[in-house]
């Protein structure tokens, strides 16, 4: 029988397993049958058989968890406990009928709706009519009350449980909704800027081009005048794009680590660059690699050093250097623009001497 793995801590199935404190009664009851030493023997036996099936069974099928069990794995944790309140009948006569609640249970919270409001009807119907029809039962109004008032509540119970996760699906889907066409209206945007700075300062730059050309034999001094404007515009053109792009691009560790490879390499500076990211997660991925791409940046240009070490786990970054070292305090813009991205992460960055370097070090909550 395949069933899902639990970890060491997860007690979840405890809550339905405390019923089980409602077996004393069907104990109760045995012992105080006028029954053989064998026969009660055997009937503690099977209740207890039927305790330990219902606590597996409130693992794997009981969902305090938020996905949904495999019916199959119910059924058949049904049939077993069915087939052992069954076979305690001949010693507990109605009595058998304690088991119901923890039949109910199975069926309501492991299988369909429908199943287990039939499993309640037959279970309550068992307790009215039984008595009527099977030699040696007698009606009892406890049971029956008991019966309907648990029945009921987990019925109402799984209900509420089912409407839950349907809202919090509807929501999911919604949130998906939101999200894409904050992408569509993000991309139609860049469309917008990217199409009225491109469309304007293509169409200047063609006429003034074309009007250059003309001039150049005519009137060089206008010609020149023109040319040092489509320079001028050209450049503000340009600018305009990066930032724009600059925008969208989100920089990926991978890409960034490899990148610094090829820098240090080419400064002659020893590379030591973690390969093993799979513990980090998407969402601090991209800040690391902001962290990668400008403290390289500052070994390469600034610190003179023969070797840098990148130090890369699930709640921070570490980028060593043995090079002259840098103050704290005398951040230039590319620090100061990656301590802003940091402190937006709900982090912390520190640069510090390390007495043959400098250590940057980001740490995330």
């Amino acid at each position: 029988m395949r069933v899902r793995s639990l970890g060491r801590d997860d007690i979840r199935w405890a809550f339905p397993a405390i019923w089980l404190i409602f077996l004393a009664y069907p104990v109760i009851g045995l012992l105080d049958a006028d029954e053989s030493a064998t026969r009660t023997a055997v009937g503690l036996a099977l209740i207890a058989a039927f305790g330990a099936v219902y606590v597996v069974a409130c693992v794997h099928v009981i969902p305090m968890q938020r996905s949904n069990p495999d019916p199959r794995i119910a059924l058949r944790y049904f049939i077993i406990l069915a087939v052992i309140a069954a076979a305690t009948t001949p010693m507990l006569a109605n009595g058998s009928l304690s088991f119901g609640p923890f039949l109910i249970a199975i069926t309501v919270f492991g299988l369909s709706r429908p199943f287990g409001i039939v499993v309640t009807a037959v279970v309550i119907g068992l307790a009215l009519i039984g008595p009527e029809v099977i030699d040696g039962w007698d009606f009892d109004p406890g049971t029956v009350i008991a019966l309907v008032v648990s029945g009921g509540a987990m019925l109402v119970a799984r209900n509420l449980q089912l409407r839950e996760r349907e809202r919090e699906a509807a929501e999911q889907r919604k949130r998906e909704l939101d999200e894409q066409l904050a992408v569509i209206a993000e991309r139609e945007r860049v469309a917008r800027d990217v199409h009225d700075i491109l469309g304007h300062s293509l169409t200047v730059i063609t006429l003034k081009s074309e009007l250059a050309g003309r001039l150049i034999d005519i009137d060089p001094e206008r010609a020149k005048s023109e040319l040092a404007e489509l320079h001028s515009m050209s450049r503000q053109a340009l600018a305009e794009v990066r930032s724009t792009v600059g925008g969208l691009r989100t920089p990926d560790l991978r890409t960034e680590l490899a990148s610094a490879r090829t820098a240090l390499t080419a400064a002659e500076i020893e590379a030591d660059l973690p390969t093993d990211l799979a513990d980090i997660p998407p969402a601090r991925s991209a800040l690391f690699a902001w962290v990668v791409r400008e403290s390289v940046t500052n070994v390469v240009r600034h610190s003179g050093a023969r070797r840098c070490a990148v130090d890369v786990a699930d709640g921070h970054i570490e980028v060593v250097d043995d090079g002259c070292g840098i103050d704290e305090h005398a951040f230039g813009n590319g620090l100061r623009g990656l301590t802003e991205r940091v402190d937006a992460a709900g982090g912390a960055l520190s640069v510090r001497a390390t007495g043959t370097g400098t250590a940057v070090r980001v740490t995330l909550g």
